[in-house]
C-alpha cells in the first residue's frame, strides 16, 4: 500500500475507534452499571455488560457498521412496558395492543423495514421482560437505555444519575 494510503486507513481506523469509544461512553451515562468487557467478547468488541438484579442485566454492543445491539432480560414487565409507552406508544405490537406492560406471556416481535432494526420483547410468567434491539442506531439505543433508567429509578425511588 502507498504510504498516503496507508496513513489515510490509519487516520481512518484512529478516527472509527474513537467514535467507538464515544458510543460506549454515551451508553454508560444513559444507564449506570454499564461495563466494557474485554475481548474477546463473542461478539462485536465495542461490547457493554450489565448486571442489576430486580432491574435488568445483559449486554450493549456496538458492531462494525455503526449498529448497536441492547439485549437485556430481568426488567420489571411493567417498567419495561411504562418505558416502550413512551418511547412508541400503545400498539406498537399487534399482539399487544394494550401495551407490554399489560401483554400476556410470550413473544412479541417487529422488525423495521425502513432501518433493518429487529426488537424482540419476552414477557415472562413471573411479570419480567426482556427486550433484544439489533441493528439500531445509537440514538435509538441511547433512548431507550435513558428512558430504562429514568422508568427504573421512578420505580425504586432512588437519586437519578447525573
Amino acid at each position: 500500500m502507498q504510504p498516503h494510503a496507508r496513513r489515510a486507513l490509519e487516520g481512518w481506523h484512529t478516527a472509527w475507534t474513537a467514535q467507538q469509544d464515544a458510543a460506549l461512553v454515551a451508553f454508560a451515562a444513559a444507564f449506570p452499571g454499564l461495563g466494557r468487557m474485554d475481548p474477546p467478547t463473542g461478539c462485536c468488541d465495542p461490547r457493554m455488560k450489565v448486571e442489576r438484579p430486580g432491574e435488568a442485566s445483559g449486554f450493549v454492543c456496538f458492531d462494525d457498521h455503526g449498529r448497536a445491539t441492547v439485549d437485556f432480560s430481568g426488567i420489571p414487565q411493567s417498567t419495561l412496558g411504562e418505558t416502550l409507552e413512551v418511547i412508541f406508544g400503545r400498539g406498537w405490537f399487534d399482539e399487544g395492543p394494550d401495551g407490554i406492560g399489560a401483554a400476556p406471556p410470550g413473544t412479541y416481535n417487529w422488525d423495521d423495514d425502513a432501518t433493518y432494526a429487529e426488537f424482540e420483547i419476552k414477557v415472562e410468567v413471573d411479570a419480567t421482560a426482556s427486550i433484544c434491539m439489533s441493528y439500531v442506531t445509537v440514538d435509538d439505543a441511547m433512548v431507550l437505555l435513558d428512558e430504562l433508567q429514568t422508568h427504573l429509578v421512578g420505580r425504586t425511588g432512588g437519586p437519578e444519575e447525573s
